[in-house]
């Protein structure tokens, strides 16, 4: 197989949603930390499930539900975020060559990949992760909802955690603001745009 280029790192990574990219960060950062484990199978197919655990918001209302819903999302998911951080770690290591004889840190070499990942550097400060009020909260506030009529009124599996994370803004993913979304539309008989219940784009 030819070493991949810039381009194919990026052609790869382009597609993959917010959650897909952290998901390849957390590969990329246990491959380079574990080189030797790469060609691993069975420890790979264990690191994509953790890093899909620790990167995901997956709601459920039971331990037995929170498992069927990774495990579909790795049914889904898996195979493409494995592959895309089989390529940022190729590319990073040939990226990383010309400096191996003067020496580079775990660090130098997790910063090369976060500039085929720029998604991520933007997430990288907690003030970036906390975005403060959103107007989902207002609007609750003037209609006298709690987060438990969102969840009631969900035809989805919501918690009263995710409802709570998104009035207070904190960063969600886009599947997560939809379904937060959907349960408003449920509560209230009324349509609403995403963007008049977040002021900002997973």
């Amino acid at each position: 197989m030819d070493a991949p280029t810039t381009e194919d790192v990026r052609s790869s990574l382009e597609p993959l949603d917010l959650l897909q990219q952290k998901i390849v960060a957390g590969l990329f950062t246990v491959m380079i930390q574990n080189p030797q484990q790469v060609k691993d199978r069975e420890w790979m197919a264990e690191q994509v499930t953790q890093m899909t655990l620790l990167a995901g918001e997956f709601a459920a209302d039971t331990p037995q539900d929170g498992v069927g819903a990774v495990q579909t999302y790795l049914q889904d998911h898996a195979a493409r975020c494995l592959s895309a951080a089989l390529l940022l770690f190729q590319r990073v290591g040939i990226d990383m060559a010309p400096r191996a004889e003067a020496g580079f840190s775990l660090d130098d070499a997790l910063e090369q990949g976060l500039t085929y990942l720029p998604s991520l550097r933007d997430l990288k400060t907690p003030k970036e992760r906390d975005l403060g009020e959103q107007p989902l909260a207002r609007l609750m506030r003037a209609r006298e909802l709690k987060p438990a009529d969102l969840v009631v009124a969900s035809k989805e599996q919501i918690t009263h955690k995710m409802v709570a994370r998104a009035m207070k803004g904190r960063r969600l993913t886009a599947n997560t603001m939809d379904k937060v979304q959907r349960a408003w539309q449920q509560a209230t008989q009324e349509e609403c745009a995403r963007s008049a219940l977040f002021n900002y784009k997973p």
